[in-house]
Order: structure tokens, then C-alpha cells, then sequence
């Protein structure tokens, strides 16, 4: 996952995301995304704001990339730092990664 073009305006913090696999199989969904704030507060990825990506989960696999997408949160704070909490359902296998972003 690679971020960019992190902006934050009137309460909505807005980031180019990009996912590319490099696995046989894998998915991104904005279900999987979190912002996280300076208060340890989580929100969840938004889509009911215009310029913000309306997508859903994405199969994708063998080196395949999707985006970039324009992913929208609407944190409780926008103090500084922010995170991107990455948590991708995969099954049995589970993992998390946090992204330092602003």
C-alpha cells in the first residue's frame, strides 16, 4: 500500500492510496482502512464526500495494482500525528500495519 497527497480540509483528511499484490491472491477493501488519530481515536474510511472514491472490495492478484484511489477519512481530531491502519481480512491469516502519514 502506498500513500501520497495526504490533504487535510474542514474536518476530512483526504490520501491517493495505492495497493499493489505481490502474492497469488489477495483483496483491498475500504473496510479494511482506518485513520488513526493522535488519541488513539479510529474512524472508519468514508465515500459520501465529493472527490472521494466510491469503491468496494477488490480481488486482485500476481503483481496486479489498484488505484490510485482517493480515500477519505472524517477523524475526531486532525491533530497531528495521523495513521493509516491497514487490516486486511485474510481468513486464518491476519495481519495489521499502521502507516505514520502526517
Amino acid at each position: 500500500m502506498w500513500v501520497s497527497n495526504v490533504t487535510v480540509a474542514d474536518g476530512v483528511v483526504r490520501m491517493n492510496v495505492t495497493f499493489r499484490n505481490s502474492s497469488p491472491a489477495t483483496h483491498a477493501s475500504p473496510e479494511d482502512l482506518q485513520l488513526v488519530d493522535a488519541n488513539k481515536h479510529s474512524s472508519p474510511a468514508i465515500q459520501d464526500v465529493a472527490g472521494c472514491t466510491h469503491w468496494s472490495r477488490t480481488e486482485f492478484n500476481n503483481g496486479a495494482k489498484l488505484g490510485p484511489l482517493t480515500i477519505c477519512f472524517r477523524p475526531a481530531s486532525t491533530t497531528l500525528p495521523l495513521t493509516v491502519r491497514w487490516g486486511p481480512d485474510m481468513g486464518f491469516i491476519c495481519c495489521e500495519a499502521d502507516l505514520k502519514i502526517k
